[in-house]
């Protein structure tokens, strides 16, 4: 599961999503590099932007066409291809030195399986570095405004994103990784701060770069949204920090070495 953003015309100017630094630093100098489950691009193409020669890989046609317009942009050269990371992948043994995956392992059918075939295209010695949400409790700036849309709208409305935190304690995640074979293995959380004026920039922001509230907040009618925003306002009451609202994001990050 990705934090989609907008694909407006400067696609390579967006900044790069939060935890690709500890990503960037955890496969620092391979030059071979699979970035599993890519997306639309953008840690692929920092990846790319640090030297590495960088395959991503991705189900989806649209985020793999997003992501080559953003290397175009970006003036960098990746190799894209359409795989499942749920079935075998399309590499031979040993092939990257490092592999990368952001935001994708949480939807893996067998998440084991998964990180093993990841193992497989490693080097020996080669590293992984997965990262993932931490569980809805340690990410605000998204469980809130869920919440706050199952409160005004219903449970149904706000049913998206179960994955949402998935395999985001780092015992868990880490076990995941040496289930599948990997070594050395270290799990930490990442934390940040989403800041922003008000509940209402909040929002705007959500519904312009993630998919999720985006469909949400176009089904809005004028009475829903009068509704929603008021619930939500309330509910973010509590991080205000002066003139803005500081809320808590945080990621897993699992590195590991075959």
């Amino acid at each position: 599961m990705t934090d989609a953003s907008s694909s407006g015309d400067t696609l390579a100017a967006e900044p790069p999503p939060f935890g690709t630094r500890e990503l960037l630093a955890a496969v620092a100098g391979a030059v071979r590099v699979l970035d599993a489950g890519c997306g639309g691009g953008r840690l692929t193409i920092a990846l790319a932007r640090e030297g590495a020669e960088v395959t991503g890989f991705d189900t989806s046609s649209e985020r793999l066409e997003q992501a080559r317009r953003r290397a175009v942009e970006a003036g960098v050269e990746l190799q894209l291809v359409e795989a499942d990371f749920d079935a075998p992948l399309p590499f031979g043994d040993a092939s990257f030195e490092a592999v990368t995956s952001r935001l994708s392992l949480m939807a893996a059918a067998d998440p084991v399986a998964t990180v093993r075939e990841q193992g497989r295209v490693l080097a020996p010695d080669g590293r992984l570095a997965t990262v993932i949400w931490a569980p809805p409790a340690e990410n605000p700036w998204f469980a809130v405004p869920r919440e706050a849309i199952a409160a005004v709208l219903g449970t149904e409305r706000a049913s998206f994103a179960r994955a949402f935190g998935r395999l985001g304690d780092p015992e868990e995640a880490a076990a995941i990784h040496r289930d599948a074979g990997l070594r050395e293995v270290e799990a930490r959380f990442v934390r940040g701060h989403v800041v922003v004026a008000n509940a209402a920039e909040h929002w705007e922001r959500l519904a312009r770069d993630n998919g999720h509230f985006r469909r949400v907040a176009a089904a809005l009618d004028g009475a829903e949204r009068a509704a929603l925003a008021a619930e939500l306002e309330a509910r973010l009451t509590r991080y205000r920090e002066g003139d803005h609202l500081s809320l808590p994001r945080a990621l897993v990050l699992v590195t590991a070495r075959r």
